[in-house]
């Protein structure tokens, strides 16, 4: 028994426990070591789902490191995947061919297909997609949006829905779309939910790499989503020492965890 039964949070029971369909939490791996890794799957597993292997570290671990760190995150339940910005350099750089057995002969079993700084098409994004799915036995996390400062050729909910139908099992929002906070961008997020289920949609949170975003601002959006869509809402790019002050949050334990019963 633990010492604490009984003072769980008041919103603890819309967790629902791995594996979950909703209230998915990913967290963003930027190369960490196998002792960090481990401390993060042994304290705190419970509370995620996936692991992005950010950008192209996949070719910068040794290659037994990337086994093994990939088959730790799996022995916990929780599924990593390469960044996506790997896949569109992979694109540009006339490797795509390449690229998908890759992830195969890793060991991942998922990928994101994303185009948000690629010269490319929807049509190559669904192409990717349904390829990854039907030739190669992968699930997919298809991302919408783009990076700061660049415009979308297709409506966020079209291309949502175009994701979904090539085969997505998810949809990453990118951060960069959520920062903006304007009216018309609120409405396109709730577009992309409307066609997609909520359950079907993570958002990505911002960091540092975007210009002007400090520590204060993720911590804000964070609430402000589980706020908004409630503690079952699906959150990606979260920091690993961030995990689990964010699952205090989706509770409702701990200081600016949400109003008392």
């Amino acid at each position: 028994m633990h010492p604490f039964d009984g003072l769980d949070g008041h919103l603890a029971g819309e967790r629902p426990a791995k594996p979950r369909a909703s209230g998915l939490t990913m967290v963003i791996d930027w190369g960490i070591g196998p002792q960090r890794q481990r401390d993060l799957t042994d304290m705190a597993a419970d509370h995620f789902d996936f692991a992005k292997i950010a950008v192209g570290l996949s070719r910068l671990h040794a290659p037994e490191l990337l086994t093994e760190k990939i088959d730790r995150y799996l022995s916990w339940d929780v599924e990593p995947f390469p960044g996506g910005q790997y896949l569109e350099y992979a694109e540009v750089h006339g490797r795509l061919e390449r690229y998908l057995p890759a992830c195969v002969e890793a060991g991942y079993r998922w990928v994101e297909v994303s185009d948000n700084l690629a010269p490319v098409t929807l049509r190559w994004k669904e192409g990717v997609i349904a390829r990854a799915v039907e030739e190669f036995g992968l699930k997919v996390l298809g991302e919408v949006g783009k990076k700061e400062g660049l415009a979308n050729a297709v409506p966020l909910a079209d291309d949502a829905r175009a994701c979904m139908e090539a085969g997505a099992s998810l949809l990453l929002v990118e951060a960069a779309e959520l920062i903006r906070g304007d009216a018309e961008t609120r409405a396109d997020i709730d577009g992309v939910v409307a066609t997609v289920g909520l359950e079907k949609v993570m958002f990505e949170l911002p960091g540092p790499w975007i210009a002007g975003v400090e520590e204060h601002h993720v911590h804000a959006m964070r609430r402000d989503l589980v706020d908004r869509f409630g503690p079952r809402v699906n959150l990606g790019n979260v920091q690993p020492e961030d995990l689990l002050s964010l699952e205090a949050y989706r509770r409702g334990l701990g200081v600016n965890a949400g109003a008392p019963v």
